[in-house]
């Protein structure tokens, strides 16, 4: 008599088969996306080393650094008549022929229709965009029916209480608290050697690609490249609680990735937006000496402000 011989598998052998296929796969899966993210993380660590060059660049150029939000006096349809950092370093970041195409003597509001906003509509610079980041980098956050970019690093311009307790601004009208002790001002300019408590002690940018709770909060209003409605650079009396907002710059006042907002930080236009990103557990910072670090979520606020300041005299703990 012939034995016959069984082909093929039998449905037990073939669930056993597709079930350590599924245990391979929910094994393997995490280490793709950790791979990915940390792929990405550094494409955002290496954004902020871009930008630290641009900015020694424009340094080396002009013997100083770029004034942070600029005031430019014009109605209320004109606003942002002169871009913040972020496009005065263009030059510096492989962006001169952009740059050169701008007319300075028209606006860059997000909110009018000119040569400039026409240029800059849906224009997306990727050394501005962190690749964690699902956010619309045009996003029309605040007055942007123009859709011009909204960075994802912002400059900073103090830290507020000041952890040497000097006066170093004073209020807005929204609620929050203009500074003046950071290394990128309103309305004024900084030196190398204003960095009096140590460059590598002095975060100039930082990021800014997450959200507070389901909200886009990025520093800007009519878009990423304007500057201020107040002239005259910040003191105890300037703004002085009137009417007044800017882009490109915050004042650090809430800890870092904080799920809620509180006054100041809860509009795009605000003077204390939080600094925030989609990393796990921190954020990029540029220091002033062309470095950058990762800062973790848990930082002693103190710590951070110390960080932010320029000229406390204050010893910065371990970050």
């Amino acid at each position: 008599m012939s034995r016959r011989f069984r082909k093929g598998f039998t449905l037990i052998e073939l669930l056993v088969v597709i079930a350590i296929i599924a245990v391979l796969i929910a094994l393997l899966l995490p280490a793709v996306q950790q791979a990915r993210e940390a792929a990405r993380r550094t494409q955002c660590k290496n954004n902020m080393k871009q930008l630290g060059l641009a900015m020694h660049n424009y340094e080396s150029t002009y013997t100083c650094w770029p004034i942070g939000s600029y005031y430019t006096p014009a109605g209320s349809s004109t606003y942002a008549g002169t871009p913040n950092w972020r496009m005065q370093i263009f030059p510096y970041f492989d962006q001169a022929p952009l740059f050169n195409s701008m007319n300075f003597g028209l606006p860059f509001a997000g909110n009018v229709v000119n040569a400039n906003t026409t240029t800059l509509s849906n224009k997306v610079l990727t050394g501005y965009v962190c690749p964690s980041s699902p956010l619309n980098p045009c996003a029309n956050i605040a007055n942007n029916t123009q859709f011009i970019q909204t960075p994802m690093y912002v400059g900073i311009s103090g830290a507020y209480p000041d952890v040497a307790l000097r006066t170093v601004g004073s209020a807005s009208s929204y609620g929050g608290f203009y500074t003046n002790n950071g290394m990128l001002l309103h309305n004024e300019l900084t030196r190398m050697r204003d960095a009096v408590d140590g460059t590598s002690n002095t975060i100039m940018i930082a990021e800014q690609s997450g959200q507070v709770g389901t909200s886009d909060i990025r520093a800007g209003y009519y878009g990423g490249y304007s500057g201020t409605s107040f002239a005259n650079p910040v003191t105890s009396s300037n703004p002085g609680g009137g009417d007044s907002w800017s882009a490109g710059l915050t004042g650090v006042q809430y800890k870092i990735n904080s799920p809620t907002t509180a006054g100041g930080s809860n509009s795009p236009y605000d003077a204390n937006t939080v600094l925030n990103s989609f990393h796990t557990g921190g954020i990029h910072v540029l220091l002033s000496d062309g470095s950058v670090r990762f800062i973790s979520n848990n930082i002693d606020f103190n710590t951070m402000a110390n960080l932010c300041s320029r000229n406390d005299g204050v010893p910065v703990g371990d970050f």
